[in-house]
């Protein structure tokens, strides 16, 4: 079946099931003066007019969505979610289906239909922008560091970033100074809504009490696309600073986003023998940023992390633009894998998930060469006095807190497993530092299998 009659097809048999509808496609404005349907299956048909349709036809849009992705916009299957393009595809096809001037749903020729969405999509398509997210990032106690960027992504204080916003046009200077009143705790007049007093509420609202903020720059991508990749990113970034402290997850605990888990308050109670009543309340997720550093120790770490790390943004800018981005793809592949599985180790609280999580990194980095391959990994990169204790505490963890707790087998899930996991944080944060140092000391190193190979770091 070649591409032009698969497509075309699926839109016959749509237009005949749109057709043999038992009251025939009709407007939805219809529905609200007869009272026929009270939920119903609409389509857009453009010009602020929408058709009943019923769940089958639905679907079959759904996979025209499918088919015309793949058959004319291939190029673009990263560009979007499932979501994004099927969104864009139903409104192409509604459009392509009615034309403005009529009033009825025409039996037009397939060919027709899908010249019409293809001409759409095109020119959406070309339409989309490069664009810039910006979140609210409680990042440290110290406002006065400089900007860290790592690939497409930047941290940095709120009112250095604020000043840019305002610098390229974005608000206006009523809007900038309003902002940095509330930032200063003032308490604002009401002021008369505008597309600019909108821009104001939504930055205090984004960005909130954090200090810092986070943007990320995103190439042409639907919107759930970028808004996806935007958070991948920013989480790649919080992970990578994290590799600085013996504990990454004491430092991702203490810092994060406002968009990932807003402050909430913990309650509950306890009852005991004899009428004795207890309870407890704690706050979940209250963060104020990393402390205990003093400003100049920021900027020497923030220092370091530009020189140490250069090859993290190389990751980013791998995950955002795809592989044909960089110019050592199955490297950036590899070390976005394992960095984003280590971000999800350090955020989980049941440690038998979190030591899942903490093997999936070693196997990213070890080219899901299983046991065998974490040791030969471990070997190469990292210093081990003793590799046989090292292999059978490796091999044990292994094989109890990965395989067993995937397969449904562990006998250990009931016991405290927090040794267990913050030995393997340890490997996995050891592991990553060696392989990004690794890999930004060999900026041409193309072939994930050399590190597993060569002379140890020291870590």
């Amino acid at each position: 079946m070649n591409k032009k009659t698969s497509s075309l097809e699926v839109i016959k048999e749509i237009q005949g099931k749109i057709h043999n509808l038992p009251d025939g496609p009709f407007w939805i404005t219809d529905i609200v003066r007869d009272k026929k349907y009270t939920f119903p299956v609409t389509l857009y048909v453009g010009d602020g007019r929408h058709i009943h349709i019923n769940p089958d036809i639905s679907g079959l849009i759904s996979s025209l969505s499918k088919t015309v992705l793949l058959q004319y916009f291939n190029q673009h299957r990263t560009d979007f979610t499932d979501k994004d393009w099927e969104d864009m595809t139903r409104r192409a096809f509604g459009e392509a289906l009615v034309n403005p001037d009529e009033d009825t749903v025409p039996d037009k020729d397939p060919k027709e239909i899908l010249s019409g969405m293809r001409s759409r999509l095109k020119g959406w398509i070309g339409e989309i922008r490069e664009r810039e997210y910006a979140f609210g990032f409680d990042f440290c106690n110290v406002e006065s560091l400089d900007p860290l960027d790592i690939g497409p992504v930047t941290i940095e204080p709120r009112n250095t970033w604020l000043n840019k916003a305002y610098d390229r046009g974005y608000i206006s200077e009523e809007a900038f100074l309003r902002v940095q009143m509330a930032w200063k705790g003032e308490i604002l007049r009401e002021r008369e809504y505008s597309d600019d007093e909108m821009r104001e509420q939504e930055i205090l609202r984004t960005v909130g009490d954090s200090l810092f903020v986070c943007s990320v720059r995103v190439g042409k991508s639907g919107s759930e696309s970028g808004r996806k990749k935007a958070l991948t990113a920013a989480h790649i970034a919080m992970t990578v600073i994290s590799l600085s402290w013996i504990t990454p997850s004491y430092a991702m605990n203490d810092s994060g986003l406002a968009y990932d888990r807003p402050a909430y308050r913990q309650s509950y109670l306890v009852l005991f023998p004899e009428n004795n009543f207890g309870w407890s309340i704690s706050w979940s997720n209250f963060r104020n940023g990393i402390a205990g550093l003093s400003p100049k120790e920021w900027e020497e770490l923030l220092i370091e992390l530009k020189t140490r790390f250069s090859c993290a943004g190389e990751v980013i800018t791998y995950l955002i633009n795809g592989p044909d981005s960089v110019i050592r793809p199955e490297v950036m592949s590899m070390l976005y894998q394992a960095l984003l599985w280590f971000h999800e180790g350090c955020r989980e609280e049941e440690p038998a998930m979190a030591i899942v999580k903490f093997c999936a990194v070693l196997e990213a980095l070890s080219c899901g060469r299983n046991k065998k391959g974490i040791l030969s990994l471990a070997n190469a990169r990292l210093t081990i006095t003793n590799r046989r204790l090292f292999g059978k505490r490796l091999g044990d963890i292994y094989k109890e807190g990965r395989s067993r707790t995937i397969h449904g087998t562990s006998k250990k899930l009931r016991q405290d497993l927090g040794a267990d996991c913050r030995f393997m944080e340890d490997l996995c944060r050891k592991c990553l530092l060696s392989c990004l140092e690794y890999a930004t000391d060999n900026p041409n190193l193309g072939n994930t299998d050399l590190f597993m190979e060569g002379s140890p770091n020291q870590n």
